[in-house]
Parts: C-alpha cells; structure tokens; sequence
C-alpha cells in the first residue's frame, strides 16, 4: 500500500528523485531488472539503504533477479503523485522565470504550467512558452477562479512575503520558492524551498578540500 507523501520521512523523499532519475535512463537499455547493489552503484547510496527506502513503500523486486525496473519506475510515478494532474503558475517572469516557463520537466511530473504574472511593464504581454505574462494585479483572481495548486516564486526578496500572503489568500495549496527569503505560511500550505546557493556551497566545500596548500583559518584550529 502507498503511502501518502505526510507519512514519508522527508529524508527518504529526498532519495526519490535520484532513484527516479536513473531508473528512467534505465529504460534507454535493454536492461529489464537491476539489483540493490547495481543500483548502489548508479546513485552512490548503500544497497542495504536503498532496499531499505523501497521496502517503505511495499515489496518490491524478485529473488535473484532484483527490481523490474520499468515497475518500479512506474511506481515512483504513483509514489511522488506524477499520476496525479497539478496547476502551476510562475510569479516573477525575469531571467529564472524565464526558464522556469520553459522546463519541459513538469508535465511529466503531473504539473501543467497555466500563468506568469510580473509587474513590470516592459515583460507584460510576453509569450514564454505559449504562455501570455499578465500583470501581477490579476495574480490573485486567476489563482481564486482556476483553483490553481502550486505557484513557483521567482520576485525579488522584498517583495516575497507579500506575494506570499496573497497567493495564500487566494488558496494556494503550495509554494516553490526560488527567493532564500524565509516565508511564513500556514500549515495548510506547503512550502519547498529552492536554494539554489546551496549547491553552489556545496560544491565549494568539496573542492576546497582539493585545493593544494590550503589550511584552515587560525581562529579555526585548536
């Protein structure tokens, strides 16, 4: 039985898109069934965690021959509800909203991509993908009349709260924020953050551990 995404620890929802990720190019081969240690291989985590993780959701695989991969491909659709039809809209249509408005990712993922809402003038009017950019002023009807589920939020940081609380008025059910600014929403809206420094420190933190003749910072070492 699967089980509904509050009853998921976030930690294993975090895993789910790289099992996903590979198992789709998967389906390229003519490979029909892969093993946890195989799959341990792809994705760099423990096979022990991997049939773990799976094993939250049912029973998966067959003895010696491991996990039909294209089961359970289609079972990570129904896991993470990509089967599921989801309305987004994008507010903030500068460079990232731009192309946001162009990721082809989201129907395959449920979501179908219906407004793009900005205050500036010179981008009202736009076509970014066969979708007309309207001016934030008609944000909050259009959200209220379509019954839209998710807004992407791509505004400058000052303005975030404020569109946040609108958006909220208006009924959205979830918030994917592009702004680092910290939100507040209620309970019943979901909110993801996306932040997008934080592969870049990511990244700085492993590579400074490669740098020749680096060392740490006096007031840093004991």
């Amino acid at each position: 039985m699967t089980k509904t995404p509050d009853e998921i620890p976030d930690i294993i929802i975090s895993r789910l898109p790289v099992y996903y990720k590979h198992l789709k190019q998967l389906q390229k081969s003519a490979k029909e069934y892969i093993s946890s240690e195989e799959l341990s291989k792809l994705t760099g985590f423990s096979s022990s965690l991997i049939r773990k993780d799976l094993s939250y959701f049912g029973t998966f695989g067959r003895k010696s021959y491991g996990y039909d991969i294209y089961c359970l491909f289609q079972q990570l659709n129904i896991i993470m509800g990509f089967n599921h039809k989801k309305s987004l809209v994008i507010v903030g249509a500068g460079y990232l909203g731009q192309a946001l408005a162009f990721n082809k990712g989201y129907q395959e993922r449920g979501y179908t991509l219906k407004s793009i809402f900005d205050k500036n003038p010179k981008l009202i009017g736009l076509y970014l993908n066969d979708i007309k950019v309207k001016p934030v002023s008609e944000m909050d009807e259009f959200v209220r009349s379509e019954n839209i589920d998710i807004a992407a939020l791509t505004v400058p940081g000052g303005a975030a709260q404020n569109i946040t609380d609108r958006l909220v008025a208006a009924g959205i059910n979830g918030i994917w924020d592009f702004t680092e600014v910290p939100l507040k929403v209620p309970d019943n809206v979901h909110l993801a953050e996306q932040n997008i420094n934080e592969g870049l420190c990511r990244l700085s933190c492993i590579m400074n551990n490669e740098f020749n003749g680096e060392t740490s910072p006096n007031c840093l070492q004991e």
